[in-house]
């Protein structure tokens, strides 16, 4: 009888480690997502650092040049060369913010950050997407439908609107048309519940919003005032 009870028992602490273990397994996959996310975002830091360094470089070729005596048509030939490479160099770190920006936004609300970890813009605001495996592919080729082009077009806005120095007021007309139940509640809560500090106007049909749902009133009490304009029926 006391040896049935240690089989028991030995069978009882089997089945929990085999319990822990599973969860162990399923903590360790999260954890390689991570380092994967980490593994992604390092290189892209990695690029960007190495071109910081080459403006470092030309920027001490520049000084250099510039405290060599050189007489006052030179500097300031030098000095407006200089103040386009300032442009293009802003230009450049506001793409690389907008690429965060609405990257983050897109692969947050469609939720497809199991497929990519960034969108990348380039020059000519021509835009990609970057594998997990950090493979580049151009937009078009894996996004041909309407309503994930219009969550990228409302991501963008929504990044200018984070990134101006003087916000003004937004005004977004049918924002949810073309898009499903899932991605629309992602698209009020990621985009229009969530903000603060300004003013937003959003004009929608009664097949985007329907006065009538809870989602209407959830919206009427974040943005305080809600007009509904009806042809017939109640007024």
């Amino acid at each position: 009888f006391r040896q049935q009870n240690q089989n028991l028992a030995a069978l009882g602490a089997g089945k929990e480690l085999h319990q822990a273990r599973a969860e162990l397994g399923v903590r360790i996959e999260g954890h390689r997502q991570k380092l994967a996310d980490i593994a992604a975002r390092k290189v892209r830091f990695e690029a960007e650092l190495n071109e910081q360094r080459g403006e470092e470089t030309r920027w001490t070729d520049n000084v250099r040049k510039a405290t060599a005596g050189r007489n006052l048509v030179e500097r300031a030939s030098a000095y407006r060369e200089a103040a386009h490479e300032l442009r293009e160099r802003a230009a450049s770190q506001m793409r690389l913010k907008i690429n965060d920006l609405v990257g983050d936004l897109w692969l947050d609300i469609m939720g497809r950050r199991h497929e990519f970890a960034a969108m990348a813009f380039n020059r000519n605001w021509e835009c990609h997407l970057i594998r997990k495996d950090e493979t580049k592919v151009n937009w078009n080729d894996v996004n041909t439908s309407a309503g994930q082009r219009q969550v990228r077009l409302l991501s963008f806005y929504e990044a200018l609107r984070r990134l101006a120095l003087s916000v003004p007021p937004l005004v977004v007309d049918t924002p949810l048309g073309r898009l499903d139940k899932e991605v629309r509640e992602a698209v009020l809560n990621k985009l229009y519940l969530s903000t603060e500090g300004h003013q937003s106007i959003i004009l929608a049909t009664n097949a985007d919003i329907d006065p009538e749902t809870a989602l209407f009133e959830k919206m009427r009490r974040r943005f305080g005032l809600a007009y509904t304009l009806v042809h017939y029926g109640r007024a």
